[in-house]
C-alpha cells in the first residue's frame, strides 16, 4: 500500500480556506488559488497533443466515474470537470496526533466542517514542527502525505496530476469517495463522514467497473482492461476490510487496555506493545510489505478507525436497498437531517435505527 492511500486514497484537507493564524490562512489561501487558477477543463486536456496516452484514458476514467456518482444519487457539482498539474507530491502534510496511554486525540477546530483530528500543511517543515510541539506536549503523532483534497462543494475542486498517477481502481474511488462529501458532510461527525465515503467509495468502484465490464462483453469487445479493474477493485475491497477487521480488534483490545484503572500510565504504553504484537502479526505476516501497522501508535491507529468505522453497519443498509446506491443515499441523507434538528445525536446511533427498522 503505498503512503497516504492505506485505507481511503486520500487523507482530506478539508479547511484549506481557514485556520487558525493568520498565516495559515493566508498560505492556505494562496496555495489553494495557485491550484484554482492552474485548472483546465477536463475535456481540452484530452484533446491537447501534449497530454499522453495514459492521462488521456485516466481522465476518461474520472468523467466516468464523475458520472456514475452523479447518476447514483451523489452531488459532484463541477468537480472532477477540471484538471490541475500540480508541482509537488504529495500535494500536502496532514498531522494527526494522540495521548501514548489512551485514544485521546488532539484536534483542530475550522469554520463549516467543525472540530476535526488533522491539520494540513503545505511544507513538510511546517508539519513536522506541529508534530515536534505536540509531541512535546506529551502525545504521539502522525505525518501522512495526501495527494487530493475536497473543499466540500465550496469550489470546482479539479482532479490534480498527483492523483492520476494512481491505478484506476484507486481513482475512480477517489472521484466518488469525494463526491460524497459533497453530498453528506455532518459537521463534528468526522468518522461517520469519513466511513461513509470510505464506504460508498469502495462499493461505488466496484459496481461502476461492473458496468464498464457489462457493456464491453455485451458489444462484444475485447474486455480484458475492464475486467482486470473490476478484479483490482474487489480485491482492494478485500484487504480493505482484512484492515478493517484488524483495526477494529486493535482498537477494542487497546482501548480495555487504557481503561484499565489498576494501571498506571506507564504499565500502560509497556503492555500495549504485547497487544499490537499478537493482534496485528497474521496481518504483517500476510501482507509482509504493507506500510500500514508497523508499529503501535495510537495516532496510526486510531487515524485508520476513523476512516472505518462500523462498516459492516454500511453494509447492512445497502444490502437492505438492494446495493441501489442512490436510495443507500437517500437513507444517509435521512441521517443527516436528523442530526441537523438534534445535533446531540450521534450519527451512528441514528443509521442503526434506520438499518434496524428496515425489513
Amino acid at each position: 500500500m503505498r503512503r497516504g492511500v492505506f485505507i481511503v486514497g486520500v487523507l482530506m484537507v478539508h479547511a484549506l480556506l481557514a485556520g487558525c493564524s493568520p498565516g495559515y490562512v493566508l498560505r492556505a489561501a494562496y496555495e489553494q488559488g495557485k491550484i484554482l487558477s492552474a485548472r483546465r477543463p477536463i475535456d481540452q486536456v484530452i484533446l491537447d497533443s501534449q497530454t499522453s496516452s495514459e492521462d488521456r484514458e485516466k481522465l476518461g476514467l474520472v468523467l466516468g466515474a464523475r458520472s456514475f456518482a452523479e447518476k447514483n444519487g451523489l452531488t459532484p457539482g463541477d468537480s472532477f470537470t477540471t484538471y490541475a498539474e500540480v508541482s509537488r507530491d504529495p500535494l500536502a502534510w496532514v498531522v494527526v496526533a494522540a495521548r501514548r496511554d489512551s485514544f485521546s486525540l488532539h484536534t483542530w477546530w475550522f469554520p463549516i466542517v467543525g472540530r476535526v483530528p488533522y491539520k494540513g500543511f503545505f511544507d513538510k517543515e511546517d508539519a513536522q514542527e506541529e508534530l515536534d510541539a505536540l509531541v512535546r506536549q506529551g502525545y504521539e503523532g502522525s505525518m501522512r502525505g495526501t495527494e487530493a483534497f475536497s473543499t466540500l462543494g465550496w469550489f470546482n475542486d479539479p482532479v490534480l496530476s498527483t492523483t492520476l498517477k494512481n491505478n484506476p481502481a484507486r481513482i475512480a474511488n477517489t472521484v466518488i469517495h469525494e463526491s460524497v462529501h459533497s453530498t453528506v458532510w455532518i459537521p463534528g461527525n468526522v468518522a461517520f463522514n469519513e466511513s461513509l465515503a470510505n464506504f460508498v467509495g469502495s462499493v461505488g468502484g466496484i459496481s461502476f467497473f461492473n458496468e464498464q465490464a457489462n457493456a464491453c462483453v455485451k458489444a462484444s469487445r475485447e474486455c480484458a482492461n475492464e475486467k482486470a479493474r473490476l478484479e483490482a477493485a474487489l480485491r482492494e475491497e478485500q484487504v480493505h476490510y482484512e484492515v478493517s477487521r484488524v483495526v477494529d480488534r486493535l482498537y477494542e483490545s487497546l482501548e480495555k487496555l487504557y481503561a484499565d484503572p489498576s494501571l498506571t500510565s506507564e504499565e500502560k504504553i509497556a503492555r500495549r506493545g504485547v497487544v499490537f504484537s499478537e493482534v496485528v502479526r497474521p496481518f504483517r505476516e500476510r501482507y509482509p510489505n504493507a506500510s500500514i501497522l508497523k508499529e503501535v501508535n495510537n495516532a496510526d491507529i486510531i487515524q485508520l478507525k476513523l476512516y472505518m468505522t462500523k462498516l459492516p453497519l454500511f453494509g447492512r443498509l445497502y444490502a437492505q436497498e438492494h446495493q441501489n446506491l442512490p436510495r443507500f443515499i437517500d437513507k444517509i441523507r435521512e441521517v443527516q437531517r436528523q442530526v441537523e434538528v438534534d445535533a446531540a445525536k450521534d450519527p451512528f446511533v441514528v443509521l442503526e435505527d434506520i438499518v434496524g427498522d428496515a425489513p
